[in-house]
């Protein structure tokens, strides 16, 4: 999720800035069925995950015991579907009911991860899954089938660090757990009630010789040896609801924000992996996603509204509404749900209905492009997009595009 090193940053050539119908698309293919899970590029292939059988239409929730889950393969060249495994829900019963916020995400919004060997995917409470890049099952983990409070589903999405697979199964387990990536094997784990409300995808930080595999619950930081799973540190914080935008690494800096009533706060964590001092506690308004970090400055969409921050203060740079075209996918919802990336020093962002834009960063706000919504997709683009030498993928509910020259 959001590029090997969770930084939202690409490097390699710059994907284009205008894109449409009719120009710098390469190819654009239907998807089975919704999720807002974010594709992922490795081995000549774009993987992302969907749901079918329930939940699909407002007023048609259907059954659950009718939910199954996808991880499917595509060729990245030509968009063709190369194979796909499904798993139906193996307790319906313990699914969250398609209601609430739930509908804004569905039962498919976790990001696989992949290296040259395997590519992994959290299916919801059917597990975690390593299949070879052929689609060859190589093993399957039980990481819960719990609920968050408000029933709103699971989201966070596996990383890969050292050899193993690191999943916060908040949601699911109450549990920060890792796996071996070869054989599945269970590693270490960090149990914890208050890990609960916490949809944050894990990042890592090199710190006194090792690397550390922090992440984010509600009121808390929490920093563990990613090798053996011992806690090195946690720090406070006052987002006290939920997490839901990762953490984000920039150097030593570490920035975190999110919750209903607009907090962030910012770490800086010494090279020699001792305790980390807090550089602010303050207010920002922010939503789901995750901001990126690009010369000192966080940038982040929320409501429609474009923010520029300074990343060791939390002094906003400014604040900007975004230029709309309207039609898509209903335009902005509250809060937006795909982050921001970065390809070329230019950073890229989907509104939920399917407005592409890209922005210089800097002192106040540079639109270089505003991309109209592909044509006859109004499904809601929900996704982060992917970036992979020079191509940007691009998921809607419905569709995957590949953006490239």
């Amino acid at each position: 999720f959001r590029g090997p090193n969770g930084t939202g940053i690409a490097e390699g050539p710059a994907a284009p800035s205008e894109w449409g119908d009719e120009s710098n698309l390469k190819w654009k293919t239907d998807l089975p069925g919704k999720g807002s899970s974010s594709p992922v590029v490795a081995a000549g292939r774009v993987y992302v995950t969907a749901y079918t059988g329930y939940g699909q239409q407002p007023g048609r929730v259907g059954d659950a015991a009718e939910l199954t889950r996808h991880l499917l393969a595509y060729d990245r060249r030509t968009g063709e579907e190369l194979w796909r495994h499904s798993e139906a829900a193996p307790k319906p019963d313990k699914e969250d009911p398609y209601q609430g916020f739930i509908t804004q995400h569905g039962y498919a919004s976790s990001t696989p991860a992949a290296d040259g060997e395997r590519v992994f995917a959290l299916l919801g409470k059917s597990g975690l899954f390593a299949f070879s890049h052929d689609g060859e099952l190589q093993w399957r983990a039980d990481v819960g089938d719990g609920s968050d409070p408000a029933k709103w589903g699971d989201a966070s999405s596996p990383i890969l660090v050292g050899g193993l697979v690191v999943l916060n199964a908040g949601i699911l387990g109450n549990a920060l757990i890792a796996f071996d990536a070869a054989t599945g094997a269970e590693r270490w784990r960090i149990d914890g009630e208050s890990f609960t409300s916490a949809w944050s995808t894990p990042v890592t930080i090199e710190a006194g010789g090792r690397t550390l595999v922090l992440f984010a619950v509600p009121g808390q930081i929490v920093a563990a040896d990613a090798a053996t799973g011992a806690e090195a540190w946690r720090i406070d914080h006052e987002i006290a609801d939920a997490t839901a935008g990762s953490l984000v690494v920039d150097g030593r800096v570490v920035s975190l924000m999110g919750g209903r009533e607009g907090f962030a706060t910012a770490l800086e964590v010494p090279e020699d992996g001792g305790p980390p001092r807090k550089l602010y506690d303050g207010r920002l308004r922010a939503g789901i996603d995750t901001p990126v970090a690009v010369d000192g400055r966080l940038y982040w969409v929320s409501g429609g509204v474009f923010y520029a921050a300074d990343q060791r203060t939390g002094e906003l740079v400014y604040k900007e509404r975004l230029p709309r075209h309207g039609g898509g996918g209903g335009g902005f919802a509250s809060s937006e749900y795909g982050s921001p990336v970065v390809s070329g020093g230019r950073i890229i962002l989907f509104s939920r209905g399917g407005e592409g834009y890209v922005i210089r960063p800097g002192g106040s706000l540079d639109v270089i492009a505003h991309n109209r919504p592909f044509e006859g997709d109004a499904t809601g683009f929900a996704a982060t997009p992917a970036l992979s030498d020079g191509d940007l993928f691009v998921r809607s509910e419905g569709r995957l595009y590949c953006v490239g020259e």
